[in-house]
């Protein structure tokens, strides 16, 4: 009579079940590092593509023949993980690609789905002979170029860049400093001066424009202070005679211009006497 013979279950020995199992831990991390990494580029392009920000803009006179540009850049994060260390850097180029100005703030951070406002605050030099100085004068387009870089999910550099085009509106738009005819008048040599423009900026051209008439060596032979209140939009044009100083010829010589407003002056850009 025959019987049968059970073998005893054997446990794999204790190092075996370890390896084992760092084998399948290691394989779980490799997934989720994967859905990680792949998660990550996919929302770090959306954060690229859809980078482009809304934006806000105003100016007004500032001291030192300056216009003050003010407004602010609102970035938002439409990825599944933050934003860290986002700086903004914002140019404004004229119509020539000239640089008239920067301004640059943060860092800051972006939760995921959150967004972050940057302000803007840019002084562009607009004395007659600076380059923006034909802002004052001249309707042109200029180019506001802004950009970002900041680490995306922890560990991916991003960068973001957008430009934009905006028109800009001349405050004195088509300036003219007129001088006329040469006369005497009451015993005095006397030359009428005629101030027109128009008003194509956000803001009120509202103070003063004093006028000097100089000769061709540069010394005033004359002026005037012509009050200005002109709206947006609206058109300016006012005659004024000048008294000359004895002989103080204007052959060769100019009108310059400066405009005051609320502790402000602004150098307009002279005009030759013809």
């Amino acid at each position: 009579m025959s019987a049968y013979v059970t073998r005893a279950h054997r446990s794999p020995p204790g190092l075996y079940r370890t390896a084992r199992l760092l084998r399948r831990l290691s394989t779980v991390i490799v997934v989720l590092l994967l859905l990680y990494v792949g998660t990550a580029i996919y929302s770090a392009a959306r954060v690229v593509e859809s980078g482009s920000p809304s934006g806000s803009y105003s100016a007004e006179f500032a001291p030192n023949n300056t216009v003050e540009v003010l407004g602010s850049l609102a970035f938002s994060n439409p990825g599944l993980y933050p934003i860290q260390g986002f700086q903004v850097a914002l140019q404004v180029l004229n119509s020539t690609g000239v640089f008239l100005g920067e301004s640059r703030d943060g860092p800051a951070d972006l939760p995921a789905g959150g967004s972050a406002l940057f302000p803007i605050v840019i002084y562009v030099p607009v004395a007659a002979n600076s380059p923006a100085g034909s802002l004052l004068v001249s309707d042109q387009p200029i180019t506001v170029a802004a950009w970002g870089n900041a680490t995306y999910a922890y560990l991916f550099p991003i960068s973001v860049h957008f430009t934009e085009n905006e028109t800009w509106g001349a405050p004195f738009a088509e300036l003219r400093l007129s001088a006329g005819s040469v006369s005497n008048s009451s015993g005095s040599t006397v030359v009428p001066v005629t101030v027109s423009f128009a008003n194509h900026a956000t803001i009120s051209d509202d103070g003063t424009v004093a006028v000097t008439v100089q000769d061709a060596n540069g010394i005033a032979c004359g002026g005037a202070t012509y009050p200005v209140a002109v709206s947006p939009g609206a058109s300016y044009s006012q005659t004024e005679t000048i008294t000359l100083t004895e002989g103080c010829p204007l052959a060769g010589g100019s009108v310059d211009a400066t405009y005051s407003t609320g502790g402000v002056t602004v150098v307009l850009p002279p005009e030759a006497i013809r």
